[in-house]
């Protein structure tokens, strides 16, 4: 059969995998290649429709469509991209170790993260997952989860092959205006010039996931809206998805590589950012309803229409690899609520002295309205939001 080895799709189903389709027809499993690349997953003897493998040991790959030869190039350019592709006749696998992949919840039931288009492949194999729809923005996301027979409610917390607890369903955006209100700062970021990123427009239907130090983060797929994939040229995490108008405000062409990829420098650019403390899996609507799951993400907030999320490890960097974004200085909004609730007892002093208003009559909230409208800390969204705009500006 020449060069072959044993594979599991998410079901657990096994495969033998090989390079030709006719050296695979004795086998009931199969995953391999017709001659013009085309792959074909067989299952008991019938077409399946699994597109992501395990080689049993916690590495990861997903089958690429081979018959083109630059798209084979694109998907084995870096080592830290999963991909099984057929090269000039030939079997490539690159397997990576990544966790994130498969979650279960307090009862035992196992669940995939994936995107939306992901719901039929997971459905035939009755396998449980959850994912979410929205309209594209954060105010109408629904997530939903599937046990593998029925939807059913969404667990509150999913655990990920470690047993590391996150909760799932966080409305990000949501969560860091919150934080940012409550602690009346932001840091104000530029990218780090010192990493360098290549990046490529992106072809549609492409499967673009992201993953830092063998933790998933997030899979989409791309649009084919003159969208560009970015990813580090050392440190790299399987790259990510920016608009063509962020894009060329994000970064400046600099070199061609020697294999011949585009080689961009971070600009100069500002933005904001809010840093959550917690583990969480939530949607990001402007990626395609993409799934993510991060650990202490980096929340930026510069657009309050574009709010997404960066890891913790990513956005800081690690004893080896130099963070993506360095700091600028802190923006001060104002008095935080911790300063608040510190002056309540003096404040209600005040207030019933002063005004003559009793004191059964002051509420937290009120104390709170006072305190945020003499001391200027802004009440409304629309207020803060200006604040970061003209920060940046």
């Amino acid at each position: 059969m020449g060069k072959s080895m044993q594979i599991f799709d998410r079901a657990g189903f096994e495969y033998t995998l090989c390079a030709n389709v006719n050296d695979a027809r004795a086998e009931k499993n199969f995953v391999a290649f017709k001659s013009n690349g085309t792959p074909v997953v067989i299952r008991n003897g019938k077409p399946a429709k699994s597109s992501f493998f395990t080689d049993g040991e916690g590495r990861w790959a997903s089958l690429i469509n081979s018959s083109k030869p630059e798209k084979v190039e694109k998907a084995l350019k870096k080592p830290e991209n999963p991909a099984i592709v057929l090269k000039d006749g030939e079997l490539v696998c690159q397997w990576v170790s990544m966790s994130g992949i498969k979650w279960h919840d307090d009862l035992g039931r196992i669940f995939f993260l994936i995107s939306k288009w992901d719901k039929e492949e997971l459905e035939a194999d009755g396998l449980g997952y959850i994912t979410a729809e929205s309209d594209g923005t954060y105010e109408n996301i629904r997530y939903i989860a599937n046990d593998g027979k029925q939807e059913v409610e969404v667990p509150r917390v999913l655990y990920n092959e470690h047993n590391k607890a996150f909760t799932v369903g966080a409305n990000v955006k949501a969560m860091a205006y919150a934080e940012m209100r409550k602690r009346c700062n932001a840091g104000i970021f530029r990218k780090n010039v010192g990493r360098p990123v290549y990046a490529r427009q992106t072809e549609t239907g492409e499967l673009i996931m992201a993953h830092t130090f063998g933790a998933y983060e997030a899979a989409e797929v791309a649009k084919g809206n003159g969208a560009w994939l970015v990813d580090y040229v050392e440190g790299g995490n399987g790259g990510w998805e920016v608009s063509a108008e962020e894009f060329f405000k994000r970064y400046e062409f600099a070199a061609v590589a020697e294999d011949g990829r585009a080689i961009f420098l971070p600009t100069s650019a500002k933005s904001v950012w809010i840093h959550l403390l917690g583990s969480y899996i939530f949607c990001i609507p402007q990626w395609g309803d993409s799934m993510v799951a991060m650990t202490n993400p980096q929340v930026n907030v510069t657009n309050p229409d574009d709010v997404y999320a960066c890891s913790y490890v990513e956005f800081y960097g690690t004893e080896n690899v130099s963070g993506a974004y360095e700091l600028v200085k802190v923006l001060y909004l104002g008095a935080p609520e911790p300063v608040i609730l510190e002056f309540q007892e003096t404040l209600e002093g005040y207030l019933t002295t002063t005004f003559g208003i009793p004191k059964s009559a002051i509420t937290a909230s009120n104390l709170s309205n006072f305190l945020k409208e003499t001391m200027g800390v802004p009440q409304e969204l629309s207020v803060l939001q200006g604040k970061l705009t003209k920060a940046v500006a």
